[in-house]
């Protein structure tokens, strides 16, 4: 049954919602902070970009098991004790990143940075859940979903100047001045108006998830390089995971309980977040490497080429959070992952000549390639913009006051588990057909390009996936 809340506004907490809607886009900045300075980095510290991507994922997975503390951590500790702890986290992450001498230390600072911004994302969802009426709450969510996606939106727009004009290091002191000035404002305005629930933190649980999502990223980008290898970390992962679930069952205080899942609206609700959210970030990491590498675009101009597709993402989910107080999810949700496919299959087409002309579309060449991939990438963000605060909202303002904690903790594991799975597997498709298309005597940005292209290729088979699954779950929440 459907909660109900009192129908006063928000707007008392105008000031602490700012404050977390910050929290919420710097977690979003940082997790792209380095897409535009991986080349440099791979450069400077001689590693291989399979590697130099674990700045990304490393951080995605360790974002994922902080939030599915959250839960946990929202019932112990006070609001204003988990700000102040995750605010000296990610400053410290910041820094360490600003001076890291090696790669080995720059890897450990983004982790410091990520269980610091790892709070922020659930910490924000609950304020809203907490504080606003269900009937205003996917404005309230949408603001806050366009700060979470808007935050690695802007990332390689911003850094990519820095790190043309700076240098790569350059790049930590965005999130460095961000951090100390929200820390600034929160000492004012983030006050408590709850107590702390004293109780055992469940250290198995927490190793049985970090251990999963490790094997399940590992995984995803092995298994087409070395299938045996890749196969068998997945088979790994689903074990991790599935304890993880069953011991979360058996206890009497979970670190995250599943109860959410049993609500029908709910987890449907979590697939389509997941699947928009792995073609988003996938997008977010892959389009910078394409400009750079196979385009041949200096850093400064990719984030150029952003721009556009950034806000079209943040327009987009302002606005469909208002359609959907006004109208629900139907058609919003299935309409905004089929705008997400056809981007993404323009921008296979657009980079891979080769395969446009086995679909018999002759003509596309790299001078009108480039146009057709920035066309793609802008639907994709447009499209995937229309879904998330829709389909966040859509699962946790049907769920009952007493799980909302843990719904919010669930969705935001949606949304880490897919930032880690989405350039996980689509970088290792990339980097295995670039490796193979080179070997194979083709020239370097042609590689790089065929690699991107077959990446998109698996990007669209997932998405046309979620567009279905979309349009089903919206026909029935319409029915109901």
């Amino acid at each position: 049954m459907a909660n109900l809340r009192p129908t006063t506004a928000a707007t008392g907490f105008g000031p602490l919602l700012a404050v977390f809607y910050g929290c919420g886009f710097l977690a979003g900045f940082n997790e792209n902070l380095v897409n535009m300075a991986l080349v440099a980095i791979m450069g400077d510290f001689a590693v291989d970009a399979v590697t130099a991507q674990w700045l990304v994922t490393g951080y995605m997975i360790a974002v994922t098991v902080v939030v599915t503390c959250m839960a946990y951590l929202y019932r112990r500790f006070t609001l204003r004790t988990l700000f102040f702890a995750a605010s000296a986290l990610s400053i410290a992450g910041s820094v360490g990143g600003l001076m890291a001498p090696n790669f080995a230390l720059l890897l450990v600072a983004r982790l410091v940075q990520a269980a610091g911004t790892g709070v922020f994302i659930p910490l924000m969802m609950n304020v809203i859940v907490d504080k606003v009426p269900h009937e205003n709450m996917g404005s309230y969510l949408a603001v806050g979903s366009a700060m979470i996606t808007i935050g690695p939106a802007t990332a390689p727009i911003v850094t990519g100047f820095m790190v043309s004009d700076l240098g790569w290091r350059s790049v930590f002191v965005v999130p460095l001045a961000v951090a100390v000035l929200l820390t600034v404002l929160g000492a004012f305005v983030v006050r408590d108006e709850r107590r702390s629930h004293p109780a055992a933190f469940d250290v198995p649980s927490a190793l049985l998830v970090a251990a999963g999502v490790t094997l399940l990223s590992v995984g995803l980008s092995e298994v087409s390089s070395r299938p045996a290898v890749g196969v068998a970390a997945l088979a790994a992962a689903v074990a991790f995971l599935a304890g993880f679930a069953r011991r979360q069952k058996r206890l009497e205080s979970p670190l995250v309980s599943l109860a959410p899942f049993g609500h029908r609206a709910f987890w449907p609700a979590v697939v389509l977040v997941v699947i928009t959210m792995m073609t988003y970030f996938s997008l977010s990491v892959m389009a910078p490497l394409y400009f750079e590498e196979a385009a041949g675009l200096a850093a400064s101009l990719a984030g150029v080429l952003m721009v556009a597709p950034v806000l079209a993402n943040a327009t987009a989910s302002v606005l469909s959070g208002r359609a959907l107080d006004r109208r629900g999810e139907w058609p919003l949700l299935p309409a905004g992952l089929g705008i997400a496919s056809v981007g993404i299959a323009l921008a296979a087409l657009g980079a891979s000549p080769a395969l446009a002309g086995t679909l018999g579309l002759a003509g596309v060449d790299a001078a009108v390639g480039l146009p057709v991939v920035v066309a793609g990438i802008f639907l994709g963000y447009l499209g995937t913009g229309m879904v998330l605060s829709p389909a966040q909202t859509a699962g946790l303002r049907r769920l009952p006051d007493e799980l909302d904690s843990h719904g919010v903790t669930l969705m935001s594991m949606a949304v880490q588990l897919a930032a880690c799975l989405g350039p996980a597997a689509y970088v290792g498709i990339m980097s295995s057909t670039s490796a193979a298309a080179a070997n194979a005597g083709v020239a370097p940005a042609a590689a790089s390009s065929a690699g991107f292209a077959w990446a998109m290729v698996a990007a669209l088979a997932v998405a046309l996936f979620g567009a279905a699954a979309a349009f089903l779950y919206a026909r029935a929440l319409r029915r109901r």
